[in-house]
């Protein structure tokens, strides 16, 4: 079911919406009502996440036990091996993540939840690029002083100018390692706190 898939890359609006769909079809379905409680469930402990705006769907009844670093990463990167294998790769580490395929996937994402990090590919087959959602993030009050990684297969001199400039963090090249990008999220976020420690 196309639903679990966006569960395991933590596209859970994705999820949700395509789940919906279904049970909308097939109130009965039991593979769906399984999969809608585990997306409930992925919802609740995200919701120690959630953006301050009020605007948030996700469920807060129900405490969960949390032997992490509390910290939630947000992946945009429409492969969506990549999606994947970074999750995986970031929850090991100890990270809550959740992942968008692109611009407006990640808009409607950031209006549920506030992640400490945002790592994005530069450039989007279709529609808005990584530059736009930098920008957005930037522009938008609750994620302007959000650390931002860039993704890309290849950083062309322009490119790295026009990023420094604007405040990127790092830029991280593809093919990716898994390795790099957890330890490119845990030194910026070291270097963020080194730096409002001196504020």
């Amino acid at each position: 079911m196309r639903a679990e898939e966006f569960v395991r890359m933590s596209r859970f609006l994705m999820a949700n919406r395509t789940l919906q769909k279904v049970l909308a079809l097939d109130p009965e379905n039991r593979t769906a009502k399984s999969l809608e409680k585990r997306i409930e469930y992925s919802f609740t402990q995200l919701s120690f996440h959630a953006a301050p705006s009020g605007s948030s769907t996700v469920s807060s009844d129900i405490a969960v036990q949390r032997h992490r670093r509390n910290q939630l990463v947000m992946v945009v990167d429409q492969d969506e091996r990549a999606l994947l294998t970074l999750t995986e790769r970031l929850r090991l580490h100890g990270f809550d993540v959740v992942c968008a395929a692109g611009y407006q996937e990640a808009i409607e994402t950031l209006g549920s939840f506030k992640p400490i990090v945002i790592v994005s590919e530069v450039n989007f087959e279709n529609g808005s690029v990584g530059f736009d959602l930098y920008l957005w993030i930037r522009t938008n009050s609750t994620t302007s002083d959000t650390p931002f990684l860039f993704l890309a297969t290849k950083v062309d001199r322009n490119t790295l100018i026009a990023g420094k400039r604007l405040g990127v963090d790092d830029f991280i090249l593809k093919p990716l390692d898994e390795d790099v990008v957890t330890a490119s999220i845990m030194q910026c976020l070291a270097r963020r706190k080194k730096f409002n420690g001196r504020q």
